[in-house]
């Protein structure tokens, strides 16, 4: 490192970032060199002598930085691998101890603050399971005074606190209405009856289709349709028309009910201490 060291302005950090980045910048300089040097050389055939004396030392001044270049490159390049290699085992060292202290931080937390808040667990449970064991003897008493009620029907049923409090409401089935541009087909009844033939009544009566809307806004054509009548046949040319059509079904949910309180379950706080609920 005493070597790389001398390769970069004092204080800088060395790391494999700045390593590849001064590679970089080596090959591009490098690079521009050779140009460099392809210019000074490209009109050696038309130059006096004095001008070729100058290009040539101007030539071998710009090999001797492209081979400086090169052999900072090469050395850069050499260091690379063990610069990163470092760079990993530094990575290591301090993951390492990153994890042994979250391991002694949870081993604390484990340890110390969980017994407090196990025993907050304890006080706020106790709280619950009395608050269940009441609700319960409410439960107990609706389904006794029911019980009564059937037999003696002085006063309506009563609703459990599930049924109150604990069961969203059922969604109503129906639909939603709105004026939109429809297709409107008309249809005539039966002819009316002669002597010499009766027919079946059939009331006049149309079909009613919602239009398809273009991007201009307007309502998309729709072509006429063939209606076979008695043995005739008309031609139905469907009238655009605003009419009040059906946009949205909705259909019938059942409320749904929250799980039963029965199935809570509140284990103990501490080894060897009784369930807070059921209570043994």
């Amino acid at each position: 490192m005493n070597m790389i060291s001398k390769l970069f302005a004092p204080k800088t950090a060395i790391t494999s970032a700045t390593i590849r980045a001064e590679i970089e910048q080596a090959e591009s300089e490098i690079t521009a060199h050779n140009a460099q040097l392809e210019g000074v050389l490209a009109g050696i055939a038309v130059m006096n002598d004095s001008q070729h004396a100058q290009a040539e030392t101007d030539a071998a001044a710009i090999k001797r930085a492209i081979m400086r270049l090169e052999a900072r490159a090469n050395h850069l390049t050499a260091e690379l691998p063990n610069v990163i290699a470092a760079e990993e085992a530094a990575a290591k060292v301090a993951a390492d101890e990153a994890l042994r202290q979250r391991a002694e931080a949870a081993r604390k937390a484990n340890t110390k603050e969980a017994a407090k808040l196990l025993a907050e667990y304890f006080l706020h449970a106790a709280r619950v399971s009395e608050v269940i064991a009441k609700l319960e003897a409410l439960d107990i008493e609706t389904t006794t005074v029911n019980a009564a009620l059937r037999s003696n029907p002085v006063a309506d049923a009563v609703a459990g606190y599930d049924a109150i409090h604990r069961r969203s409401p059922d969604r109503v089935a129906g639909e939603r209405r709105a004026v939109r541009k429809c297709w409107v087909y008309r249809y005539p009844g039966s002819p009316r009856d002669t002597d010499k033939a009766k027919f079946q009544y059939e009331a006049p009566h149309e079909v009613v289709r919602q239009a398809d809307i273009g991007h201009d806004g307007k309502a998309i054509p729709v072509s006429a349709v063939q209606h076979d009548y008695y043995s005739r046949v008309l031609t139905i040319i469907p009238t655009l028309e605003d009419r009040e059509v059906v946009i949205e079904r909705v259909s019938f949910r059942p409320g749904q009910s929250e799980a039963p309180l029965s199935s809570v379950r509140l284990p103990p706080a501490f080894s060897g201490e009784d369930h807070i609920w059921p209570r043994g």
